[in-house]
Parts: structure tokens; sequence; C-alpha cells
């Protein structure tokens, strides 16, 4: 994923906590909130809790290449997405955190109901 949809700075993320909404599934939760960019940003938080430092890299590309299949769907939008992962994520393979990435993105109506469906 380029910079350019990465969120970064510490005041944009808690901006998204305080001020999002948020919709949560066993592993992950996703917070979002409009913002004045013109295009989606996308952050991750992923806590000690969740595993070591190679564990939690691990689930950030994870992640990151999940987000990246979305881009295309997602950046007529202008909002900041944030994704938490819960400790139960470092379990989770690719497909399983796709599969709830996409659930929480159609729930928060960031994604049309029928995207994501046709991914192998």
């Amino acid at each position: 994923m380029q910079s350019q949809y990465r969120l970064k700075d510490s005041r944009d993320f808690r901006r998204v906590f305080r001020k999002g909404k948020s919709f949560a599934s066993g592993r992950l939760v996703l917070y979002y909130c409009d913002n004045r960019e013109a295009r989606v940003r996308v952050g991750f938080s992923i806590s000690r809790k969740v595993g070591k430092a190679v564990v939690r890299n691990r689930l950030k590309r994870l992640l990151r290449a999940i987000f990246q299949r979305y881009l295309d769907e997602l950046r007529d939008q202008s909002v900041d997405v944030v994704v938490v992962c819960r400790a139960n994520a470092a379990e989770a393979d690719f497909h399983a955190l796709e599969r709830e990435v996409a659930r929480l993105l159609k729930k928060a109506k960031l994604l049309p109901p029928s995207a994501g469906d046709e991914r192998p």
C-alpha cells in the first residue's frame, strides 16, 4: 500500500478513535471517520498483547495487502480507517482476515454489499 493511503500521525489515530464509528468482529475492530483529505487513509493498531514484534509485523503486512485489494472500491471515499487487532488475530490466516475485513467494511457501508464476493 502506498504511503499516501496510510494513516501515520498519532493525532489522526486519536481523532478516529474519538469521533469515529466502530464495528467489531471476533478478531478485528474497525473504526472510521470522515477526513478532509480527498482519499481514504488506513492505519493499524496492534498491541503487544497480540504477540511479539514478528507476529505484529506479519499482521500489519497481511492487513496492508488486504486493503491494497480493496483500494479501488474505497478510492472515491474520503475517510480515515483504523483497524485494531484483537489477541486471537495472530492465529488467523490471510483468507480469514480478508473475510473479516470485507464483512466489517460492508457493515460500515464503506463497500457496496456485493463487493468482495468475487475474490478467490
